[in-house]
């Protein structure tokens, strides 16, 4: 498969609160995707440690990543020769704790994004403002985070630092009676992000149901034209992968993603005056 990038995601479920038997679960899944050839196999939100309305509950279940008991998480992988993982976690730096997903290879932790948006309960997360983008078979992908996927400017910035694959780690953990189920369903954000940006878009999620929660999984592979190429059926624990050509991902159709800069100029100038307070 050396013409293609082979990307997966897995859906499946979550123990909040135990991240050894999380760890556990990313292992068996790693080895899974290893053995079918995959190169970049991304992991839902916060899988490591959970997705808590406390902040208090968070704060126990975070981990600097400065720290040994991190670096010797890192080294588990350091089995897997090729694979490149995206794992999110609840990442403790200073007195701030950040929603994060880390990208290992070899052993190693070779960088991080962190969540850009955020709404309450979960607003005690610090948000964060680099949206590096990184590079695998000599294709550049950038990393955003669930809430992130709404909004267009996190994916835009990676999409104009070169990123051809978006990596989009979900928590759709919602009331059963949300009104935002249809759209998550819809899968419409999904679309737009990729259509908009040229931009393969790779969504891994959880499976819930419990405590009059919900969230069926929206784990999905969209191509840069937004068309959903591959998806997890609901409820279902599964690994989706999908092989895309590196010749594919070097065409580079700009048009919809730069635009006019002039009519940049003009949004630029309507957002600011939009913004300020009457």
């Amino acid at each position: 498969m050396s013409n293609f990038l082979q990307v997966a995601a897995f859906q499946g479920h979550i123990t909040e609160g135990d991240a050894e038997a999380n760890l556990h679960k990313i292992i068996e899944i790693t080895e899974l995707a290893e053995k079918r050839g995959v190169d970049i196999l991304t992991f839902p939100e916060s899988y490591l440690h959970g997705y808590f309305p406390e902040k208090e509950d968070a704060l126990k279940n975070a981990i600097n990543l400065q720290s040994k008991t991190f670096k010797n998480l890192c080294k588990k992988f350091s089995k897997f020769n090729h694979i490149t993982l995206l794992v999110g976690l609840n990442e403790l730096d200073g007195g701030n704790i950040y929603n994060t997903v880390v990208v290992i290879e070899k052993g190693h932790c070779i960088g991080k994004y962190r969540k850009a948006y955020t709404y309450t309960p979960y607003d005690y997360y610090s948000l964060g403002r680099d949206f590096p983008v990184f590079e695998k078979k000599g294709i550049k992908y950038g990393i955003i985070i669930c809430l992130d996927s709404v909004y267009r400017e996190p994916a835009h910035i990676a999409a104009l630092k070169g990123a051809r694959i978006i990596f989009c780690p979900c928590f759709n953990r919602v009331p059963n009676d949300a009104k935002m189920l249809p759209s998550l369903h819809r899968k419409s954000h999904f679309i737009s992000r990729a259509f908009d940006n040229h931009c393969w878009l790779v969504t891994s999620d959880i499976i819930w149901d419990k405590n009059g929660e919900v969230c069926s999984g929206y784990s999905g592979i969209l191509s840069s034209d937004g068309e959903l190429v591959a998806q997890a059926e609901p409820f279902q624990e599964t690994l989706i992968t999908y092989p895309i050509s590196l010749a594919t991902l070097h065409q580079k159709k700009r048009v919809r993603l730069l635009g006019n800069p002039e009519l940049f100029e003009i949004i630029k100038e309507t957002y600011e005056k939009s913004i300020k307070k009457p």
